[in-house]
């Protein structure tokens, strides 16, 4: 049974290759086989709100070199940007439902910091973003916030898109609605999209449960949707299964199907999928881009 409990933060609701570049479930369903098992400071934009100065530091990772509130949609609304580091390609890393704090000092910022600027964001209703608008949200409405924020933050491409969890539903279907700039994405434990979730199964992600502060609509606009219609685009892709995670190799390995360059690696991570092994795997992955 998937576990869809980073799906939303208010909800209570090890090295496997997989063979090639091969993509994942086609017409008919199948799922990839597993392979081989072994062990495994600038100041911030002047179109921000409120930026609070970084401290010099001779460690990138140690603090922000943008830590501030920026303007999206109409621009009464303002979400929280926390980047790390300077350089290219700009890698996004998408939360899977809690917020910054998710990846705030995790194996990826510490090394990715080093050699290119990465940033983590909090989506609309969560952390130190402002609420999200009152009215039914899905894929469409948090991939033109991202858009609009790397915008108002003055962080041009190329990007490298990393989603955690149900992030990596959100990354994915950036790269295919606003491909412009997108490089590489990584898609980090996250389940295959669910078919026969209803708003009766899981009314805790139906977009005005009280507790929904994003109200995303997850089981119409993300679950049910991409189970349906798969995102699909070009570049890279990398899948990475965590030991242990959220599900198996060959769930995860749905998401080989969006684009034709994808590979999928399963490492045993610990409790911890943003460091050890698969921080190694993001950091080489993104390095391969450059």
């Amino acid at each position: 049974m998937r576990s869809i409990a980073r799906l939303l933060p208010v909800l209570a609701v090890p090295l496997l290759v997989v063979a090639g570049c091969t993509g994942g479930q086609g017409p008919s369903g199948s799922t990839p086989s597993a392979a081989t098992i072994a062990s495994a400071p600038a100041t911030a934009s002047p179109n921000a709100a409120s930026p609070s100065a970084a401290p010099a530091s001779t460690d990138p990772a140690a603090s922000p070199s943008i830590n501030a509130r920026f303007a999206v949609g109409d621009g009464a609304r303002q979400l929280a940007l926390v980047c790390w580091g300077e350089g290219s390609p700009t890698v996004l890393l998408e939360t899977g439902g809690a917020n910054i704090e998710e990846w705030t000092g995790s194996g990826v910022v510490r090394r990715l910091a080093s050699g290119t600027r990465v940033c983590t964001y909090d989506r609309a209703g969560t952390g130190t973003s402002d609420p999200a608008p009152n009215e039914r949200r899905d894929a469409e409405d948090v991939a033109h916030d991202i858009k609009a924020l790397l915008a108002a933050a003055d962080l041009a491409g190329p990007y490298v898109l990393v989603g955690r969890s149900f992030g990596g539903m959100i990354v994915t279907h950036y790269a295919e609605a606003l491909p412009e700039g997108v490089v590489g994405v990584v898609v980090l434990d996250t389940p295959a999209p669910s078919a026969t979730f209803t708003e009766q199964s899981e009314p805790g992600l139906v977009w005005d449960f009280p507790g929904n502060t994003e109200h995303l609509d997850v089981v119409g606009g993300f679950e049910n949707r991409f189970a349906k219609d798969p995102p699909n685009f070009e570049v890279p892709v990398l899948v990475i299964t965590p030991l242990p995670g959220e599900a198996s190799a060959e769930d995860e390995g749905f998401w080989l199907q969006v684009s034709p360059k994808s590979r999928q690696v399963e490492l045993a991570c610990g409790e911890e999928p943003t460091a050890g092994p698969c921080a190694d795997a993001v950091v080489e992955f993104v390095n391969g881009l450059r």
